[in-house]
């Protein structure tokens, strides 16, 4: 397998109230890892990074494809009269076969693509939900409350979260796109929500270099 994993440099900050000094949490953008898999296409894992524990995670929103197309393939189990398998951006449908899941493009809000279904719901801007590219200002979340999913250590700045993963048809060289997105989270134990911004491209850009985004710092509701 090929794998290229490169970093789009987004922060966000916010001091946790109640505390005598101030801590302060924040997410350092998006990391991009390219697969190839055993069927030819290619995968990107999109990750949302933080540099700090104990925190939240609750959703996406605002998602946005600034420039180019997205181009995703689905290859949901779930399958129509004629054999031909169902497209949707959850991964629920995809449950029933790891060649599937591997070779479908879906979202998730809890870190697992197997899980999603139970765990990820789209929110009402996800309209439509089967097309190859993820509508404009649409968003997902975690829809577990009463189960804390937190942001598991991983990563270059110590703690991420799985949210996305899109698979091109073959091979993608020259099919470019730049995509922004906005996230909630907050530190375990409180109900105030934090919030970030950050862009990534595809394919991840490797030798073209890193792309950096100013970071955006603020309460507001969630989507």
């Amino acid at each position: 397998m090929q794998r290229l994993i490169t970093s789009l440099s987004a922060c966000a900050a916010l001091a946790v109230a109640g505390t005598t000094a101030a801590s302060v949490t924040s997410f350092t953008g998006f990391t991009v890892e390219r697969t190839i898999t055993t069927q030819g296409n290619t995968r990107y894992q999109v990750f949302g990074n933080w540099n700090a524990p104990n925190l939240v995670f609750l959703n996406v929103f605002n998602f946005n494809t600034d420039s180019g197309s997205m181009n995703a393939r689905h290859q949901d189990s779930s399958e129509d009269a004629l054999g031909n398998p169902g497209a949707s951006w959850s991964a629920s449908f995809n449950l029933a076969g790891s060649i599937a899941r591997e070779n479908d493009s879906w979202v998730t809000a809890s870190g697992s693509g197997t899980s999603a279904g139970n765990d990820t719901a789209l929110d009402p801007s996800f309209n439509p939900s089967n097309t190859s590219s993820i509508p404009a200002n649409a968003g997902w979340y975690d829809n577990t409350p009463g189960s804390p999913n937190f942001i598991a250590a991983g990563g270059a700045s110590g703690y991420r979260m799985l949210l996305l993963q899109v698979v091109r048809s073959g091979d993608d060289a020259g099919q470019i796109s730049m995509h922004t997105a906005e996230l909630a989270w907050k530190v375990a134990g409180t109900q105030t929500p934090i919030f970030g911004v950050g862009s990534f491209m595809l394919p991840a850009p490797g030798a073209m270099g890193l792309l950096l985004t100013g970071g955006i710092v603020g309460r507001r509701r969630r989507a």
